[in-house]
């Protein structure tokens, strides 16, 4: 698998790697005794294999590995010696392999005989395998997929009045695959497409342009390109083809059944009890059921996926059961026989899918068992009620970064079976992760009130309170945590989490009074009292962290260690934490912005900088990222390039009116910042003020110097100008005016297809607008034009018919194109 380019970690993991690795282990082992039972079979008939057969054919693999893998001797030889190998080693395996190979084919040839079909026998073949040789009907056609009816009609009556499908479909069709193509959908056979869409394009001739037609995908314009009929050959057709077609299947069958035939004649046993259960498959499953249930009460099998395996051959006891009564319930008029057969087949199959489901719900309960997607789908299969299997399913889908799904299935277990604590606790922690902190309240709320004793749902209701700043409710809680389960580390931490939050109150306030020019005595003993809060918050939050820290907590105990020693002016202390931090975690952001309140405080802005710039090259997080660079800004408020991200920091969270702000400042600073002049009017436009969006990008323009930045100025304009004047409308002047000077860079940079399609959708737009000019440039693209026809002069309309670029070969093409040309190099480089 790894040598085809496919990746193992997917194949064996959870209950689907289990199995494969079972049936692989299988497989291997009758690899192994087919080659003994070949070898005791050639030895009997003497066969033997000439050793300058077995040079030739070893030369030739030999060989044939060195070119395919573009090595020498000397490189073999080396990688061998890598792995432990010998040259001479690998190459007397690879003869032993050749010379079974040889033995092999000369058995096989010898117990096939020959084989000389009739003419009949090829027919009989044909007939029964006709569906691999026939050409049903078959079309190609374009379409043009638009949402809504009014557009579609639109764009109809534009192709009845003559307009090009493809430049239609490459202008408005929302099927993204294919519309640059033209809308072209290859061939295709019936049962492909939609039903109403199918029905719709088989019902065209050549050609032919249907009326809008409705599918679940909107509205569909079709155009029918070509059409194959069907075609069912004849064996003279194909005489060659199907005899070694049937010659072939001859030789696997009569071989195969000799070998069935030879291995139930001999006398094998196998030692391994799973490997013998999974063995009986093939040939009874009943008596492998067997055979699975009596290890099972033996406990004879260590496998954790073991009742996943007894749990699959049930279902596929079941399945072949539903296989059975299939065509006995699409009898018309069954008798009582079938009828009886019917329900005993049912009832038999029910009690199959319920003994698979007991086994498949006691896999899930061992430790060792990684329930992925096909296990828990195929729990949900027999029982979608279960609320454990969808509760895993919820695990699942959280544990990818799936949140939607992961909460959707909390929420519906908690709709469906509301005493399920397990999906209250899920659905809170996913909404801590979001930020969600209130929600996170109320789910653990709801968890506490069906186990109120619970002491991990208490705790995790504490965190949710401090989240949002509840820390009379989270002091409540703690008291009761404590009285439940007193030794509780967890509580210990969340206690140490609560004394930090009111440090911070107390730290505050007590700066709040320090600002003060004049306090007044209640002020003063405020300040005595603050100060021995704050002694006593700090005390207990040192202590209760490392208490954490003691019983095997996270480096993240460090960090808030590290923020209750700058809260109370300790640096060195903090300094400590943050460092031990970043030597065991390198990417821990908060250790980084904590180093850098260290530097601040020291009064080292240069210090408390490359900190900071080392938090914001580590954070993934867009609010974390803004308040770092908020920070930033309070040291260096001319760091523009720092305000730019900020700015696009805070358009990611779509916060635009804060970065149209930024923005604003850096053009203030840099007003020729190409970047700034994208990002603002960015926000504008998602603040549906296209038109300033518009006038910046126009003014960015002025500063442009490279094409790069040229470009990327009119891309953004346009879409400016798209969103001023609506979807599928006309541009104004000023997009049209983009197009062109968008159009002659493409042409200075040589790419004139994306030229050509700026310049046609100029012309798509207004016909007329600079039309000697963009005709030149249509020229100069590659492109044909239409030349103006004088309708008083016959002759003269007769010789201005559709002229090319003057590379097309006629007198009077070459005189228009290089008139054209002419007036195309008079024109400047850009508007």
């Amino acid at each position: 698998y790894q040598q085809i380019g496919q990746p193992t970690n997917e194949l064996l993991s959870g209950a689907k790697g289990a199995l494969f690795m079972l049936d692989i282990r299988s497989q291997g082992l009758m690899r192994m005794i087919q080659h003994v039972l070949f070898g005791q079979v050639a030895k009997e008939r003497r066969i033997q294999v000439s050793r300058a057969e077995i040079n030739e054919f070893f030369t030739s693999q030999y060989n044939e590995i060195l070119v395919s893998n573009n090595l020498t001797e000397a490189d073999l030889e080396e990688i061998l010696a890598q792995q432990q190998q010998s040259l001479s080693g690998f190459k007397d395996s690879l003869r032993a392999d050749v010379e079974t190979q040889l033995r092999d084919a000369y058995l096989r040839e010898l117990i096939v005989g020959a084989i000389v079909p009739t003419d009949e026998q090829l027919m009989e073949y044909l007939e029964a395998n006709i569906s691999q040789y026939d050409s049903p009907e078959s079309i190609r056609a374009s379409h043009i997929l638009v949402p809504d009816e009014a557009t579609a009609q639109d764009l109809y009556e534009q192709l009845l009045a003559g307009a090009d499908f493809a430049e239609l479909a490459r202008e408005h069709s929302d099927d993204l695959g294919n519309k640059d193509q033209g809308g072209d959908l290859d061939w295709f056979e019936r049962g492909l497409m939609v039903p109403e869409f199918e029905e719709a394009a088989f019902a065209l001739e050549v050609g032919g342009i249907s009326s809008p037609v409705q599918t679940q995908f909107g509205y569909h314009i079709i155009q029918l390109t070509d059409r194959r009929p069907a075609f069912v050959p004849t064996l003279d057709d194909i005489k060659d083809e199907v005899r070694d077609a049937y010659i072939s299947e001859q030789e696997s069958d009569r071989f195969f059944d000799w070998y069935e035939d030879l291995y139930a004649v001999s006398e094998i046993e196998i030692t391994e009890p799973l490997l013998n259960a999974y063995f009986l498959q093939d040939d009874d499953l009943n008596s492998a059921i067997a055979e699975y249930e009596r290890l099972l009460a033996n406990s004879e099998i260590g496998d954790p996926y073991f009742e996943y395996y007894i749990g699959r051959a049930y279902e596929t006891q079941a399945i072949e059961l539903a296989g059975e009564r299939a065509p006995l319930e699409d009898l018309e008029e069954p008798t009582e026989e079938n009828l009886a057969r019917i329900e005993e087949l049912r009832t038999l199959g029910k009690e199959y899918e319920n003994r698979a489901l007991e086994h498949y719900l006691s896999a899930l309960e061992e430790n060792d068992v990684e329930a992925d997607d096909s296990f828990v789908n195929r729990v949900l299969q027999l029982d979608p009620g279960s609320t454990d299997a969808r509760y895993i399913l919820g695990e699942l889908y959280a544990g990818r970064g799936d949140i939607v799904n992961a909460e959707a299935q909390f929420a519906e277990i908690i709709n469906d079976s509301p005493d399920y604590v397990r999906a209250y606790t899920a659905s809170g922690d996913l909404a801590l992760q979001q930020g969600a902190a209130l929600q996170a309240v109320h789910r653990f709320e709801q968890a506490r009130a069906i186990s109120p004793e619970d002491s991990s749902i208490l705790t995790k209701l504490v965190a949710a309170y401090l989240a949002v700043g509840y820390l009379g409710e989270a002091e409540e809680t703690l008291q009761r945590i404590a009285q439940i389960d007193p030794g509780n580390v967890r509580m210990q931490i969340a206690e140490g989490e609560v004394a930090h939050a009111r440090l911070s109150e107390a730290v505050e306030e007590r700066d709040e009074l320090l600002a003060l020019e004049e306090r007044t005595p209640e002020a003063e003993a405020r300040l005595d009292e603050l100060a021995q809060q704050i002694d006593e918050y700090s005390a207990k939050a040192i202590d209760r962290f490392r208490i954490g820290l003691q019983s095997g907590g996270s480096v993240d105990l460090n960090v808030a260690l590290g923020q209750v020693y700058l809260l109370v002016g300790q640096i060195d202390d903090a300094e400590d934490e943050f460092r031990h931090v970043i030597l065991r975690s390198p990417y821990r952001v908060a250790a980084y912005t904590g180093l850098a309140e260290v530097q601040a405080q020291r009064e080292d802005p240069e210090g408390a900088l490359e900190h900071l710039h080392s938090a914001y090259s580590r954070s993934f997080d867009h609010q974390e990222r803004e308040e770092i660079a908020r920070r930033i800004l309070d040291f260096a408020p001319e760091d523009t390039i720092t305000r730019l991200r900020l700015a696009q920091t805070l358009g990611e969270q779509y916060k635009w009116s804060a970065a149209l702000r930024e923005y604003a400042v850096v053009l203030d600073v840099e007003p020729n910042s190409i970047e700034a002049y994208i990002g603002i009017a960015e926000a504008y436009r998602w603040r549906n003020e296209s038109s300033s969006a518009i006038e910046y990008l126009q003014r960015g323009l002025s500063y442009a110097e490279f094409d790069f930045d040229k470009i990327s100025l009119y891309e953004e304009l346009l879409v400016a100008v798209q969103a001023e004047v609506g979807a599928g409308r006309p541009f104004t002047p000023v997009g049209l005016d983009a197009r062109i000077s968008l159009a002659k860079i493409y042409l200075d940079q040589a790419r004139e297809a994306e030229a050509l399609e700026q310049l046609t959708l100029v012309q798509s737009d207004d016909p007329d607008y600079r039309l000697d000019e963009v005709n030149a440039l249509i020229v100069q693209a590659g492109g044909t034009v239409e030349l103006p026809v004088d309708e008083t002069d016959e002759d003269a309309s007769s010789a201005a018919n559709d002229v090319t670029s003057a590379d097309e070969g006629s007198p009077a093409g070459e005189d228009v194109s290089s008139d054209l040309e002419e007036a195309s190099d008079a024109l400047p480089d850009e508007e």
